[in-house]
């Protein structure tokens, strides 16, 4: 179960045609990389344990879907969600399968009520 604590409120769960943060997260938990680049902006900038590139759609998400390759998931969990100007950012906790030491997650949306698009991603070592 995916508990999301601090988000902005008007957003709302379960949106099919705005960004929808239930299938974000569960993408997330389920290291589904095609959900992820499904909510993305045409170009998304990724920093997986490295310096953050920029991407087209297409290559985020091979990169993504090697990454969750990998990085095997066991969950996401949702530590607080915070605003910065007009960006929007989730921070989490993936849960690497096989008791390897958790990832920190930083997702930053672009945008507005009700479109935000993922902009980028970053995972560090916690």
């Amino acid at each position: 179960m995916v508990l999301l604590l601090g988000a902005k409120p008007e957003v709302v769960w379960g949106q099919t045609d705005t960004l929808n943060l239930v299938v974000v997260l569960n993408g997330l938990s389920e290291g589904n990389a095609d959900v992820l680049v499904a909510h993305a902006e045409d170009y998304l900038e990724l920093a997986l344990l490295e310096q953050p590139r920029r991407y087209t759609r297409s290559q985020a998400l091979y990169v993504l879907r090697k990454f969750f390759g990998d990085y095997a998931p066991a969950g996401f969990n949702l530590d607080r969600s915070m605003t910065q100007g007009q960006e929007w950012w989730l921070i989490g906790r993936y849960i690497v399968l096989g008791g390897r030491q958790p990832l920190r997650f930083y997702l930053r949306f672009g945008g507005s009520y009700p479109a935000y698009r993922l902009m980028a991603i970053q995972v560090i070592r916690s």
